[in-house]
């Protein structure tokens, strides 16, 4: 059988369910698990699951980003834990016998730890869902210099063999900015673990209910549902399960907005009572934007299909791409109007998207499941290792 290293160097995402990052965690567990039920022997080295819990509990990244100061000292550890990670990924390959063929790496601002792999044979696979340097910067601030960043981005994205992107605009992205040639970049779209979900029921809320899952950060815009919803000409409840940046300007929100019971904040939900949530809500919501606009691919879409539920999404070619299909997707553009009309089209014809949603889950778990996203790639690695150019 094939061996193959899963790699993971951001201090922060770790695959406990104590992390603040339930996305990344659910997408390396998915990974993980793909690669072993295509018949590989994984071995994993996630640095969040190796630092104390408070680099990546609740409020971790509230605590890292709440200075200059603390941007700085975050950077100065990345770039510690860079140099502790190799020595160990280096360890772990001694140990390893034959050596790896892949090593799968979910990229991290200043990490680089396929190379250590690489240099003893295998093939290095980068994962990018985003281009940190940028993304770090402007959406968030997590690092102290996107200079810094930009430069340690360009060389390792220039040194990996082969690069997956979770979108085709990120893929053009990364080619652009940072001239990878676009046959070293292979787009994996991000996947669901179907077999958490048992199938779904058309039954309906007493009161038609829109959920929400997932940390709460600026971007995902649920301030923008909130407002829709205290304008709409139909009643509606909202259940939003997450914690985050955003939490307590969302209550104060809801507050001044006099939504009163009509919104439920849950708080973190644990990963394993993910799929109770979601039979409690109608319809899910997925409003995520970003300034730069290149890697739109949140994992809550396709948790919520797997699911069974419809989805009130922002535009994207993702979501648009999903609607042609005929999905239970209903999508709304940049305006507050449209939400609005997004929501009273929901509204209207609720009972047929939860039956598409219902009809659909068939669909999603065989066109979306991680096993299934994962198969191009490692059709592609079979191939043979590429060229760097």
């Amino acid at each position: 059988m094939t061996h193959v290293l899963y790699l993971s160097g951001a201090p922060r995402l770790s695959t406990k369910p104590t992390t603040e990052s339930l996305g990344p965690r659910s997408h390396i567990l998915g990974v993980i698990g793909a690669l072993r039920e295509s018949g590989s022997i994984v071995h994993a080295f996630v640095v969040g699951d190796d630092v104390p819990q408070s680099f990546h509990a609740s409020g971790s990244e509230a605590r890292m980003t709440a200075s200059a100061v603390r941007l700085v000292a975050a950077d100065l550890g990345r770039l510690v834990y860079r140099v502790r990670s190799v020595a160990k990924v280096r360890r772990m390959l001694r140990k390893i016998a034959p050596p790896p063929a892949m090593a799968y790496e979910r990229y991290a601002l200043m990490q680089e730890l396929g190379r250590a792999a690489q240099r003893k044979g295998a093939t290095w696979v980068l994962e990018v869902n985003a281009l940190l340097a940028i993304e770090s910067t402007s959406d968030r601030r997590a690092t102290s210099s996107r200079r810094i960043a930009s430069w340690f981005e360009k060389r390792t994205f220039r040194r990996a063999d082969l690069i997956v992107a979770v979108t085709e605009q990120l893929k053009l992205a990364i080619h652009d900015i940072y001239g990878i040639p676009l046959d070293r970049i292979v787009v994996v779209e991000n996947g669901v673990d179907t077999a958490r979900h048992d199938d779904a029921s058309v039954e309906r809320q007493a009161v038609p209910t829109i959920g929400f899952l997932g940390t709460l950060y600026p971007w995902q815009r649920v301030d923008r549902l909130l407002r829709a919803v205290s304008r709409s000409e139909t009643d509606w409840n909202v259940r939003i399960a997450g914690e985050g940046p955003d939490f307590d300007a969302l209550r104060r929100l809801s507050d001044e907005l006099n939504l009163g019971t009509k919104v439920t904040f849950l708080g973190r939900v644990h990963p394993d009572q993910v799929p109770a949530f979601l039979k409690t809500v109608d319809v899910c919501y997925a409003g995520h934007g970003s300034a730069e606009g290149v890697y739109f691919s949140p994992l809550k879409l396709w948790e919520y299909l797997a699911a069974g539920r419809p989805v009130l999404a922002s535009r994207h070619d993702a979501t648009v791409r999903l609607a042609s299909e005929g999905y239970a997707v209903e999508v709304f553009d940049e305006s507050d109007s449209d939400l609005e009309r997004a929501l009273l089209t929901v509204s209207s014809k609720l009972q047929e998207l939860l039956e598409t949603g219902v009809r659909d889950q068939e669909r999603v778990r065989s066109s979306h499941s991680w096993t299934a996203r994962i198969r191009p790639l490692l059709n592609r690695v079979a191939e043979g290792k590429p060229t760097l150019t």
